[in-house]
Formats: structure tokens, sequence, C-alpha cells
């Protein structure tokens, strides 16, 4: 097996199988997991210009909103380093977005693809090129498995540093009252509950944009954050070039992705394909996460 294995002990954890942990982590950190194993916390400070938030919450709402990034394409390469009880990984990938239609990342240590991911606005794909498998199940069946409301644009703010309404496509200033604002003089923190009972923290700073995104249970025994820093401009907008993604199951550090973009460009011709070979066996998501050693 191809990867970049920098610590490995010899004792071996079977990864957590709590099946209705937020599917965000099912799609966004496992995702990332199983690709690395094939191909190779808490949230950040905030930290700025030291400006006051002298806002109201409408104003400063609307200004959040109003940073949001916006693109109709992007595409960067990206390292992805993985950290987690048992093992340090590091591989390559390339990342391709089209605006509220697919997510494609190819990782692609040593140049050669080894594992294709599409994400869609109905479903989730992967392709196994080591093992010639490959998955492919819409958002309805693991919604029915899992009774968790998976959104498609959602996973789309959470690559992109924006804010979102969970299991909806769009958000506007209107919708201010559905969230619970407290801030203090630099950092604000909006929060919101879905239906299934977990609850949302975007916490935006000064400078009005998102640096950190969890999403938990009532008690905070389950929790996935996404932290944002080392913001540059691309085409006048601010993004951030890196990216932390934390699993918390019982309390327990799971693992630990840190996405690390370079020369990403927006708004250029992207072509994506997802063609499955005929002699690839189909497996389901469950099955794969079974068959690694994620820990």
């Amino acid at each position: 097996m191809i990867w970049m294995e920098r610590r490995s002990k010899s004792k071996q954890i079977k990864p957590n199988s709590n099946i209705w942990l937020p599917l965000y982590c099912k799609t966004v950190c496992s995702v990332l997991f199983v690709c690395l194993f094939a191909a190779c916390k808490s949230p950040a400070g905030i930290t700025g210009s030291g400006a006051a938030i002298t806002k109201s919450e409408e104003m400063f709402f609307a200004s959040v909103l109003d940073h949001r990034f916006r693109f109709n394409t992007l595409s960067a390469r990206i390292k992805i380093d993985f950290k987690g009880p048992q093992k340090e990984m590091s591989a390559r990938a390339q990342l391709k977005m089209i605006c509220d239609d697919r997510i494609q990342l190819s990782v692609q240590p040593f140049g050669i693809e080894l594992f294709r991911v599409e994400l869609t606005c109905d479903s989730v794909k992967i392709l196994d090129r080591m093992n010639k498998r490959y998955i492919a199940e819409n958002y309805e069946d693991i919604k029915e498995k899992t009774k968790i409301d998976f959104n498609f644009h959602n996973l789309q703010s959470l690559f992109t540093n924006n804010i979102f309404i969970p299991g909806e496509s769009s958000i506007s200033s209107g919708q201010l009252r559905r969230f619970r604002i407290t801030k203090d003089r630099y950092a604000a923190n909006l929060k919101i509950k879905d239906d299934t009972g977990m609850f949302y923290t975007f916490t935006a700073g000064e400078d009005e944009k998102l640096h950190s995104t969890s999403i938990n249970d009532k008690y905070e025994n389950h929790k996935l954050t996404w932290d944002y820093s080392d913001f540059q401009t691309i085409e006048k907008q601010r993004f951030p070039f890196k990216m932390k993604a934390g699993l918390t199951s019982d309390r327990k550090t799971q693992g630990i992705v840190t996405l690390t973009f370079s020369t990403p460009e927006i708004d250029r011709p992207v072509k994506t394909d997802f063609t499955i070979p005929q002699r690839y066996t189909r497996v389901t998501f469950s099955q794969i996460i079974k068959s690694l050693d994620i820990q």
C-alpha cells in the first residue's frame, strides 16, 4: 500500500462506530481519512488588527454575509495532513469545486491518482483505484440509515469559509432571528440548532470572516471543529489557505485533518470527470471504513 506514514504503534484500535455521529464527520473527516490511508480540538484563537466589534447584531450579521467567499469555480492543489491517536500521514491532492454543483478531490501521491472523491447535490462517490472498488450512495439513503439531514450546500460552505443554516441551501440577512449571537470586543459566536438536536457555532472575528465552525451534540460528547487561518487575498477576496478539521467522540480526539491550499484559483474553467471502470466492485461506505484502521 502506497502511503506516507510517519509513525505507527503495534496495537490496533478499531474506529468508533457510533452511526449517529454528525454526517459531516462521516463524509468530511472519514472521506479524507480513507483517502490518506489508501494514498499515503478546540477552535483556534481569534487574531486580527485589534479593532473592536462595535456594530449592532443586525449590522454585524449582515457584514458577515457580505464578506462571504463568492465563486463560480474553485481549484487548488492541497496538502493533506492527518494526525490520529496511532498514526500521522500526509498526501497531496487536487481540489475542484463548481458552486452549488459538485466538489471533487483527487488524491495523487507522487503524481499518481489513487483515490477520487466526488460530492454532488444528491450523492457521494469514491473511486479506490488501488483496490479496484467504488462507492456510490445518495444522501436520501444515508439519511434513512442515520436519521441525519445532510445537505451538500452546508458542506460546500465548510470548504469555502461561509456561514450556513443547517439543512438549507441559502441564507439571508433576514434570518438573523434564527441565530443566538454572543460577542465580546473581538469575536462573535453565532449559534443555531438543527432539527436533529445538533448545535452549530460560527465564530467570526473583527474582520467579519469566519475563524471557526463547530458542530456538536447537546453535551459536546461528539464534536466536529473546522478552523480557518492564514487568510490571503484571491481576486480581492479573503480566503483561508489553511483549514483544520478535528473530530472528537466520547470527548476523545479521533483525528485531525489539516488542509493547506496552494495557489487556489477561482472562476477559471474546470473540468470534472467521474467514470467508473466496469471491472470495479461496488462496496458501501461502511465497508470501506471497517476495512481500515483510521486511528
